[in-house]
C-alpha cells in the first residue's frame, strides 16, 4: 500500500510497504521565485545519495535505508523513518544569503571569508501573519532551541528541538565535521564550499542522524573564477542550461568519489 508522508515544494515522502522513499522533484525555489528545471531533481537525487555514502565512509550517520541492498531507486531514495529535530542548520564559510541580501540583514559585505566557519541554528517553521508578512524559519541561540523543546505551545516543534547544551555542541561539532569533509572533497576539483544546510533526526538511541538532502539546492558553492555552481544560479536568473551544468558537474564529482572510495575500501 502506498501512503505519502510528506509532501513537499521540492520533495515527496511516500511509504510503500516497509520502505519510505524520498522522491525528488524537478523544482527549484530562490529569491521569491518558483521555476522547474527538467532534470535537476535527477541531479539532486544522485548528489545527495552519493555524498551521503561519502559521510558515512567518514563516520557520519545517514537515514540511507541499504538493509535490502542499494537505496539509490529509479524513482527516489529508499531512507529510514526518523523522528525529525525541527532545527535547520547552517554552515557558513563565507557571508553570502541572510546576513548580506539587501532584503533580509545585510550586515556583511558579501563575499568576506570568515575567520572560522559559523554554525547557524534557525527554527523550522513558516508561518504567515495577518498582514501576510511570512515568518520564515527564523534564526535561534541554542538556549531558545532548548526552551522550545520544553515549552513550544506549537505540538509540532514541542519536544522536537534539542533538550540541553550537551545536545546543541553535538549538533555543532556535527556541523563542523560535514564542513570539513565536504569542503575537502570540493577542494580537490578546485571549488570552494560557502555555505550549505542540512537537517538532523534521531533514532532510539537519541544520536543525531543526518536526513533529508544535502544537495547543490541547498549549498553555496562557487568555482576559482567567482562563478556559482548551484541554485544562486536561479537566484541570478541565469539559464536553465547553466543550472543544470553547474548541478551535473557536482554530481559526477562526488558520485566518483563515491565509487574510488568503495573500490579502494
Amino acid at each position: 500500500m502506498t501512503q505519502f508522508l510528506i509532501k513537499g515544494s521540492s520533495k515527496i515522502f511516500r511509504q510503500e510497504k516497509e520502505q519510505v522513499l524520498m522522491i525528488f522533484k524537478d523544482t527549484i525555489h530562490g529569491a521569491q521565485r518558483e521555476g522547474f528545471i527538467e532534470g535537476t531533481g535527477h541531479l539532486r537525487k544522485a548528489f545527495t545519495y552519493y555524498f551521503y555514502r561519502f559521510l558515512e565512509r567518514h563516520g557520519i550517520r545517514t537515514h540511507l535505508d541499504e538493509s535490502q541492498g542499494c537505496a539509490l531507486t529509479e524513482d527516489g531514495i529508499i531512507v529510514h523513518q526518523l523522528k525529525p529535530v525541527r532545527i535547520e542548520i547552517i554552515v557558513r564559510n563565507v557571508a553570502r544569503g541572510h546576513w548580506v541580501d539587501p532584503h533580509k540583514v545585510p550586515v556583511f559585505k558579501g563575499g568576506t571569508v570568515f575567520d572560522e566557519p559559523i554554525v547557524e541554528f534557525c527554527l523550522k517553521w513558516k508561518c504567515e501573519k495577518e498582514d501576510g508578512t511570512l515568518i520564515d524559519d527564523p534564526r535561534i541561540s541554542p538556549a531558545v532551541a532548548i526552551a522550545l523543546h520544553k515549552h513550544a505551545k506549537d505540538p509540532s516543534i514541542r519536544d522536537h528541538m534539542i533538550p540541553d547544551e550537551e545536545e546543541a555542541e553535538t549538533l555543532q561539532k556535527l556541523a563542523i565535521a560535514i564542513n570539513n569533509s565536504y569542503r575537502d572533497f570540493l577542494a580537490q576539483h578546485g571549488w570552494i564550499l560557502e555555505d550549505f544546510k542540512f537537517e538532523v533526526g534521531v533514532g532510539p538511541d537519541r544520536n543525531f542522524i543526518v536526513i533529508d538532502e544535502i544537495s547543490p539546492d541547498c549549498s553555496r558553492i562557487r568555482d576559482k573564477a567567482g562563478n556559482s555552481l548551484t541554485k544562486d544560479l536561479f537566484r541570478q536568473q541565469r539559464p536553465a542550461e547553466d543550472i543544470y551544468e553547474g548541478y551535473r558537474l557536482l554530481k559526477e564529482a562526488i558520485e566518483e568519489l563515491a565509487n574510488q572510495e568503495t573500490h579502494h575500501a
